[in-house]
C-alpha cells in the first residue's frame, strides 16, 4: 500500500465503535470495512483509511498513487477529524442515560459523509424500513444507475425496485433539484429550506441530515424509534422532553444513543 496522506485528529476516534456504527450504513459497492479498515472505491481503485500512531492520525493509503481532487477533504468531512467533541461529551456525561455511553465511546462524534448526494439518497431509501432493507435497496439503485449522479438517476429505470412509488419520485425530485442548482454542500439553513420544499423530506429526514450533513449540533429527530428505545422513553413526545437536558448538544446525544444500540 502507498501512503497518500495522514490527517491529524484533535481527539482520538473510538474507531471500533465507529466501524460498528458505520458498517450497516455503508453505501453498497462503494464502501466497505475489512479488518478494521474503512475502504472507499475511487474510480477503479480502493482507498483505505485507518488510525495510526496510537490513534493520533488517520492514514490514507491505496494500492497505487491516486490523483483525484478532494480526497483529503472528503475523508476529513466523513470522519469529522477537525472537530473536538470533548467539551460536549463531558457535559452529556452528567446525564444518567448518556453517562455509560460516553464512558464506553470517548471521542465519539457524528460521522458526516463521503458524498452529500449519496447520504441524501441513502437517507430517503432508509425511511420506514430496516437498515438491512435499506442496504438492499441502495445496492439495487447503484446497480441500475451505474453511478450516483443526477443525470444517471434521472436516466435510470427505477420501477419495480421494491420501494413505494412516492419514494422513487422523491429520489428523482432530489436529483432534478441538484441538477438545477440545489447545493447539498451549501449553508444548512439554505439547504434545509430547499429540501423542505421537496416532497418526501419531512422533519425526520431533515433532522437526520442536519446532524450528519448540516453539522447542526442541536438537531434532534425525536420521532426516530431507535432513539426512543435507546433512551428508554415511552414515546417521541417524552423523548423530546427528556432531550431538553441535552441541549445544545442533542445531535451528539442522538449519535451516542444510535451507536449504543
Amino acid at each position: 500500500m502507498i501512503a497518500l496522506a495522514e490527517l491529524p485528529l484533535r481527539q482520538e476516534l473510538p474507531w471500533p465503535v465507529l466501524m460498528d456504527y458505520l458498517r450497516p450504513r455503508l453505501i453498497p459497492l462503494m464502501e466497505d470495512i475489512a479488518n478494521g479498515t474503512y475502504r472507499r472505491r475511487v474510480g477503479d481503485h480502493w482507498l483505505q483509511i485507518a488510525p495510526e500512531r496510537e490513534g493520533t492520525v488517520l492514514r490514507i493509503s491505496a494500492t497505487r498513487r491516486l490523483v483525484s481532487s478532494g480526497l483529503l477533504e472528503r475523508a476529513t468531512r466523513l470522519f469529522a477529524v477537525e472537530e473536538d467533541p470533548a467539551p460536549a461529551l463531558r457535559r452529556l456525561a452528567r446525564d444518567p442515560v448518556l453517562k455509560p455511553l460516553v464512558k464506553r465511546m470517548p471521542g465519539l462524534r457524528p460521522l458526516s459523509c463521503w458524498d452529500p448526494l449519496e447520504l441524501c439518497l441513502r437517507t430517503i431509501i432508509g425511511q420506514q424500513v430496516s437498515v438491512a432493507a435499506a442496504n438492499t435497496l441502495m445496492r439495487r439503485l447503484i446497480e441500475r444507475c451505474g453511478e450516483l449522479t443526477p443525470p444517471a438517476l434521472l436516466a435510470a429505470d427505477l420501477a419495480q425496485m421494491g420501494m413505494p412509488g412516492r419514494r422513487v419520485e422523491t429520489l428523482r425530485v432530489l436529483a432534478r433539484a441538484v441538477q438545477d442548482g440545489l447545493r447539498l454542500d451549501g449553508p444548512w439553513d439554505q439547504l434545509d429550506a430547499g429540501l423542505a420544499a421537496l416532497p418526501g423530506f419531512g422533519p425526520w429526514t431533515r433532522g437526520y441530515l442536519a446532524i450528519r450533513l448540516g453539522r447542526q449540533a442541536d438537531a434532534f429527530p425525536h420521532t426516530d424509534l431507535g432513539l426512543v428505545r435507546a433512551a428508554g422513553a415511552e414515546n417521541p413526545a417524552a423523548l423530546l422532553l427528556q432531550a431538553e437536558a441535552w441541549r445544545p448538544h442533542r445531535g451528539l446525544a442522538a449519535t451516542l444513543l444510535w451507536a449504543g444500540l
